[in-house]
């Protein structure tokens, strides 16, 4: 806590801004409230603590302050509430109910009470003229300092810079036809210096007319108290009103809540109003201006006025906008403007403006082509819509708006107006280059051990790499194979996204890595792997599987980087190329089965077939060598006998959602759903009763069922001998887990052949099953969970790193991008 200081006599008081959580405390001391629920307090000593925090504020705060003023005897204090109730502050609870009333001006009065004062005085009568109310004191001196001689009236009129700084409108307060003479218990009122002799003391108030079509005069410009400049007669207050008025100068203006008192000895009656406010939230949609109505800035009026045209169908325009004014007039002959200009000009601070001058009546016919309504405008108001449904197309949009406006809107205006409502929500495609450091940092941060590289060329993006910690842990569990695939960007520019593709104990896809690059080449393709060998920890690539689509460049560098590794080729992308050059579903049948050959006989008898079909079909299919596409020639260390590169495909549908988005978004979104993924699989997973995963057990139990038309002979120890038809017969050895079909080793499910001499043995098929298929294994694949990661205005930039990445230059046309 923080010991206060009482501010010296002299020093003037702090201004604070709107949103600033400063405020002044005005300790009144030396004095009682003169009879039960009176707001007449006796005292006439001011202390003031400035620069106290709503955060810090406390009991122990003022009990500190009241040490300060030496005051060492038992004292209550109080508070005089908003609807002008006394109440005591005893408890913190009452602290935080009087800084929920805090006003605007942050000046809060407190009054202390000592009790032994308040005892003597309990008992003797009520001086009225001495106890003077010290509100309407501090009012009555700050609305009635003026000249005698002449009655002012303030008003909203000001001149064309805004150097009008009232802040009364003339209704908000009546006054009395004659001046009133206000008693001070200790120093009289100042006298005018001069007074005319020809003007009668007392006059009607008026009220100065303004002319809507032109601007005000610089002539009438008033001070704050409402007293014209060019008045030769000024009073001089006592230094005890100059210290009120310093401190009541605000409150006046920003009062909130209306007070309407009389003072029976003076005569004087005062009635100050709130200022309307106008309220973004309720108010935009249909626009109601009055004048004196204030606003947060200069753009929320813009705002307003554009929306009062729209839904009034009148054709408003600004004649005069920048930082000090703002008129907006109707078409040539109607009447109708509206003048506004910064409240308080000298706080830089404060940028709240004021409707000073408007004539509401209009005398013109209603339009029904607007040229308030924009493009920008459509894409603001209707910005909803394209949340819900990013594919809202314009032709739609031009239906809704001729719904709600019924104004003719061309549909490219509409599609416009969807490109921005885009950008707004998802942020320009080029500006989010300029955050690329700040998301990864934060990725880093929010998931430690991730590993995102960025490459520039020449602080040009050229290439982004994410491997999540998750990912990287998750994929230990997981069999030896990894499908890599790259597809096409849909967004502004371009690009590929390359990905690696684990599978885990469910047969399902597990992202392992991914990254944004310029283009699919031999380059790119190294880069990604060199990373990912480094992040895996592949350091033997024995047994180790790669499934691809023979892109360009890739199988070069597998063979460069993992030169003992299983290189798969996808069968079906090697059929699209057969099938140019031969044609058929008897080719078709036999390349297919030479592909799903699991022992080498198979295969031979199926090239033999192929053969037999077209001589040509068969020599180009033996040019392709069998350990990258035929099952006959796998590697069992792997347990996978994919023949097709599924995985990769399933995730590039996975993330379509955002290949079509900027490039934080699109990182983004791909984090978000790998995220949701491996939450969603490890809730399913904890869920299985069974040992083995469900997919597994499908097949498991298919292969039992197969195993009903095979009959087992028992050759000694674990061996088996199972035939399943004319000519069709397998060696089985259970301790071993062979079979002679090879089906057991390349998978790790007990094929048929297996399950029937497993039932030999009086045990069951599921012991069999590797472990890599069991629930557990799937637990453990997913028990790492990706972290949540913070929004981007929560994001610290990182001032060690470079100069902000630019976006990569765009190849080809923009007319080319549109869908």
């Amino acid at each position: 806590m923080v010991r206060r200081t009482i501010r010296e006599k002299g020093k003037p008081s702090p201004l604070y801004a709107a949103n600033s959580t400063k405020f002044t405390i005005l300790m009144h001391l030396g004095g009682h409230f003169q009879k039960l629920g009176s707001r007449k307090y006796s005292g006439k000593i001011i202390e003031y603590f400035d620069f106290c925090d709503v955060d810090e504020m406390s009991m122990f705060e003022l009990v500190d302050m009241i040490e300060i003023l030496g005051i060492r005897n038992t004292v209550k204090v109080f508070r005089i509430a908003s609807d002008g109730s006394i109440l005591p502050v005893s408890f913190d609870s009452d602290v935080m109910n009087m800084l929920v009333d805090l006003p605007r001006t942050h000046h809060v009065h407190l009054y202390v009470v000592e009790e032994e004062i308040a005892k003597q005085t309990q008992n003797e009568p009520v001086n009225e003229h001495v106890s003077e109310d010290v509100f309407e004191q501090a009012e009555t001196e700050f609305i009635f300092t003026k000249p005698s001689t002449e009655p002012q009236v303030e008003t909203f009129s000001e001149d064309v810079f805004g150097q009008c700084e009232t802040e009364h409108c003339s209704e908000h307060y009546t006054e009395p036809a004659t001046e009133p003479h206000v008693e001070h218990p200790t120093e009289p009122l100042a006298e005018p210096q001069t007074e005319p002799q020809d003007e009668p003391q007392t006059q009607p108030p008026t009220e100065p007319q303004t002319d809507p079509q032109t601007e005000p005069d610089d002539s009438q410009d008033s001070d704050y108290n409402g007293s014209s400049r060019t008045d030769s007669v000024a009073s001089k207050p006592s230094a005890a009103r100059r210290r009120v008025e310093s401190e009541f100068e605000s409150d006046v203006s920003d009062s909130l809540h209306s007070v309407d008192e009389s003072d029976s000895d003076s005569g004087i009656k005062k009635k100050k109003k709130r200022l309307p406010e106008f309220n973004i939230d309720t108010d935009m949609d249909n626009p109601d201006f009055k004048v004196g109505m204030i606003f947060s800035s200069r753009e929320v009026l813009k705002e307003a006025i554009k929306n009062f045209s729209l839904q009034n169908k009148y054709r408003i325009k600004l004649k005069f906008n920048d930082n000090r004014r703002v008129k907006a007039l109707c078409k040539p002959g109607c009447p109708w403007v509206l003048w506004a200009s910064r409240l308080n000009r000298h706080d830089p601070l404060d940028h709240t403006w004021q409707i000073k001058t408007l004539n509401n009546e209009h005398m013109c016919s209603r339009e029904f082509k607007n040229i308030n309504l924009t493009s920008k405008t459509i894409a603001k108001k209707y910005l909803h819509l394209f949340v819900a449904d990013r594919n809202l197309k314009p032709a739609a949009l031009r239906e809704v708006v001729m719904h709600d406006y019924v104004f003719p809107v061309p549909q490219s205006k509409c599609y416009r107006a969807r490109e921005m409502a885009l950008e707004i929500i998802e942020g320009k495609h080029k500006s989010q280059y300029s955050r690329l450091y700040d998301y990864l940092a934060e990725l880093r941060l929010s998931n430690p051990g991730t590993t995102t590289i960025c490459k520039l060329d020449d602080k040009v993006f050229e290439r982004v790499y994410i491997c999540l910690q998750a990912c990287k842990e998750g994929f230990k569990a997981c069999r030896p194979i990894i499908c890599l695939d790259g597809c096409h960007l849909k967004g502004y520019d371009q690009g590929h996204i390359l990905a690696a593709v684990g599978i885990d104990a469910n047969d399902c896809i597990y992202p392992i890595a991914y990254a944004v690059v310029d283009s699919e080449n031999n380059s790119s393709w190294s880069w990604f792997l060199e990373l990912l060998v480094e992040d895996l920890g592949l350091t033997n690539s024995y047994h180790v599987s790669f499934m691809t689509d023979k892109q360009k460049g890739l199988l070069d560098t597998l063979a460069e980087l993992f030169p003992h590794s299983e290189s798969r080729t996808c069968v079906r992308h090697m059929y699209m190329n057969f099938k140019l050059k031969f044609t058929g579903k008897a080719l078709k049948d036999a390349l297919w089965k030479a592909a799903r050959a699991t022992y080498m006989r198979e295969y031979e008898v199926a090239l033999a077939e192929m053969n037999a079909l077209s001589t040509k079909a068969h020599d180009w299919l033996v040019q392709k060598d069998p350990r990258n596409w035929s099952k006959s020639h796998f590697s069992c260390n792997s347990k996978c006998d994919m023949l097709l590169n599924n995985l990769c495909e399933s995730f590039n549908k996975f993330i379509l959602e955002a290949r079509d988005k900027p490039i934080i978004t699109l990182l983004e979104i791909i984090r978000t759903k790998i995220m949701q993924r491996i939450a969603k699989k490890k809730v399913e997973a904890d869920k299985w009763a069974t040992t083995l995963c469900p997919k597994i057990q499908q097949k498991l139990v298919a292969s039992i069922e197969r195993s009903n038309r095979c009959w087992t002979t028992h050759a000694g120890h674990f061996k088996y001998q199972v035939a399943c038809g004319p000519h069709t017969q397998h060696a089985v050895d259970v301790e071993k887990h062979t079979c002679s079909c090879r089906i057991w080793q390349l998978t790790g499910i007990p094929c048929n052949h297996v399950v029937s001499a497993i039932f030999a043995t009086d045990r069951i098929p599921d012991e069999f099953v590797d472990q890599c298929y069991k629930t557990s294994t799937q637990q453990e694949i997913y028990s790492h969970m990706v972290q949540p990661v913070r929004g981007q205005n929560q994001w610290t930039p990182d001032e060690t790193c470079p100069p902000p990445i630019l976006p990569p230059i765009l190849k080809r046309p923009l007319a080319d991008l549109k869908k």
